[in-house]
């Protein structure tokens, strides 16, 4: 196990690498990469929050019904 977990750790930079890492940090690529990962955490943001909004609603509603 503990084998594993030294071979799991060493790895891991080889496995997450960043943007720059790729190549130019200027390049049209790289800029079109971080505006594609920006957009898909506005896309989660915003459905996270519906999810939100949801439960909080559905939980006002659930409490006045109990006050009734």
């Amino acid at each position: 196990m503990h084998k594993l977990l030294t071979i799991l750790f060493s790895l891991s930079g080889m496995l997450f690498p960043c943007a720059v890492c790729y190549g130019d940090p200027e390049s049209p690529m790289t800029h079109g990469m971080n505006m594609g990962v920006l957009t898909l955490l506005g896309f989660i943001t915003f459905i996270l929050s519906i999810v939100a909004f949801s439960i909080i609603t559905i939980s006002k509603r659930e409490k006045k019904l109990n006050n009734l």
